[in-house]
């Protein structure tokens, strides 16, 4: 691969793409908590006031 080409730029935001994937994916093994309670949940999914 070329130096300075748009690949090398896309394999680099694969590259950092995996890393966080996987840093959350590993945090979330030693959590006791879930991430979101039902409330947030559902906070997030109500429907748009117009």
């Amino acid at each position: 691969m070329a130096q300075g080409t748009i690949e090398e730029r896309i394999l680099a935001l694969q590259e950092r793409k995996a890393a966080l994937a996987e840093s959350m994916y590993s945090g979330s093994v030693g959590r006791k908590q879930p991430l979101f309670s039902e409330s947030d949940l559902q906070e997030l999914l109500k429907p748009l006031s117009k």
